[in-house]
């Protein structure tokens, strides 16, 4: 992956995002042509300056990273390890300026929070069943994860909610690893169009740095001014970006469709 380095801008000075900024760089890291808007009430990134393909926008140092490699001895899956680590750095203070920019648990709502009438109107019956289990499942990883952590069970159901709907999933050639990337975390979901031999292939955004613990994130495709910087979280469609994340994208004639539409 090419990356080219860039001036860095402040965000808007005087909120939680500039002060996630401003630590960032401090602990070594970069933040280039990006600022963080809230637009018709979703937060998102966009590029201030038009930007290339392949352009750094983003570079966060290991020291502001959340991670956890997976590790069987523990008796753990990764995402728990992953909660477990929040947890405790939540519990030790580090990582304070990207805590403060989480949200509660009552501001990451998911399809499993919805009431039995909500999930009526769905009218995805699969769908439904799988969020009536979650909060069983839920409950029963994060008591695994209690007795590796000195926090009460409220903690440790936030930190499980911010690793389901947040966390990043790495191949590091050794090992799997979970991260939670400050910044970064903050791009949107969009679905990437399907693109003709003649496009060419879009670029995978986020991946490790050189040094196999920093994160970076880079333009996938050329972006003007004001354009959002989008991840993909999943594609398997709708029904699991609500299930895992909460939310259902409009789906586009230039989008693939994993769902049935009837």
């Amino acid at each position: 992956m090419n990356v080219v380095a860039v001036a860095v801008p402040a965000f808007s000075p005087g909120t939680p995002e500039h002060a996630l900024a401003t630590w960032v760089r401090r602990e070594g890291g970069f933040v280039g042509k990006v600022r963080v808007e809230t637009r018709d009430g979703l937060r998102g990134l966009f590029v201030t300056e038009p930007v290339r393909a392949g352009e750094l926008l983003v570079s966060v140092p290991p020291g502001c990273i959340v991670s956890a490699d997976e590790d069987p001895q523990w008796g753990l899956s990764l995402r728990e390890l992953l909660t477990a680590r929040l947890v405790g750095a939540r519990t030790r203070g580090q990582c304070q300026p990207y805590l403060d920019s989480l949200p509660t648990l009552d501001g990451a709502p998911l399809l499993c929070d919805w009431s039995d009438e909500e999930l009526e109107q769905l009218q995805a019956a699969e769908l439904a069943e799988l969020a009536r289990g979650m909060p069983p499942f839920v409950a029963a990883s994060c008591e695994r994860v209690r007795p590796y952590v000195q926090a009460e069970a409220s903690v440790v159901e936030w930190a499980e909610r911010m690793v389901r709907t947040r966390a990043m999933f790495f191949d590091t050639g050794v090992s799997r690893r979970m991260s939670l990337v400050p910044v970064v975390d903050l791009a949107n979901h969009r679905t990437p169009p399907r693109r003709s031999a003649m496009d060419g292939e879009l670029l995978e955004p986020v991946a490790l740095g050189s040094d196999g613990e920093s994160v970076a994130l880079v333009a996938r495709s050329d972006l003007r001014t004001g354009e959002e910087v989008c991840l993909t979280y999943r594609h398997e469609g709708n029904g699991q970006l609500l299930l895992h994340y909460g939310f259902a994208e409009m789906i586009c004639a230039d989008q693939p469709c994993f769902e049935t539409l009837r």
